[in-house]
């Protein structure tokens, strides 16, 4: 057993499991063993009546978009399979991308300001038996995603979107007027 499968196997969770399970996953598809589902099917019978103009899967990043477009008017729902929450590694980011969320509204400058765990800058990019190069403003930025997942959360909720939490996308069908 490496000493990298050692310590991940004795973090709550087993992401050591996770991590092979993914490579078996993504072996299967690169060699195009893997059987894909067809989960979209289509049926000539109208709806009549459409609950929502957009259905997100995967709350994560979608809450994103989401939010977004819930603030503009849009009916909105995400599916989440599991709770939307953030974990609690940070997530890197550069500030330019970080005030897209202030230029869209999704946040308030000071909660922008509590988002962020940590910045520093420069940032030193190594290769064996290369030289040392250093960036600036690039990947610099820890944002703390527990709260700002509650935060866009809380916004999209506000504006009338619907979060299907422990809801997990099985299929789709698609009619003459929606989904």
């Amino acid at each position: 057993m490496s000493l990298t499968e050692e310590i991940l196997s004795q973090i709550s969770g087993n992401p050591f499991n996770g991590l092979r399970k993914a490579d078996e996953l993504w072996t299967g598809l690169k060699n195009n063993t893997l059987p894909l589902p067809n989960t979209v099917k289509q049926d000539a019978q109208p709806l009549g009546i459409v609950d929502y103009d957009v259905i997100i899967c995967g709350g994560t990043l979608g809450i994103l978009i989401g939010t977004t477009l819930a603030m503009k008017g849009w009916r909105v729902a995400i599916l989440e399979r599991g709770k939307l929450q953030g974990r609690e590694q940070e997530w890197n980011i550069s500030r330019k991308e970080l005030n897209v969320f202030i230029e869209l509204n999704l946040l308030s400058e000071v909660e922008l300001k509590t988002a962020i765990a940590t910045e520093y800058n420069p940032a030193r990019l190594s290769f064996p038996n290369g030289a040392d190069i250093w960036v600036k403003d690039v990947l610099n930025i820890g944002v703390d995603p527990v709260y700002l997942l509650e935060i866009l959360k809380n916004r999209f909720l506000e504006a009338g979107g619907i979060l299907l939490e422990n809801t997990a996308y099985h299929a789709a069908i698609i009619h003459p007027d929606g989904v």
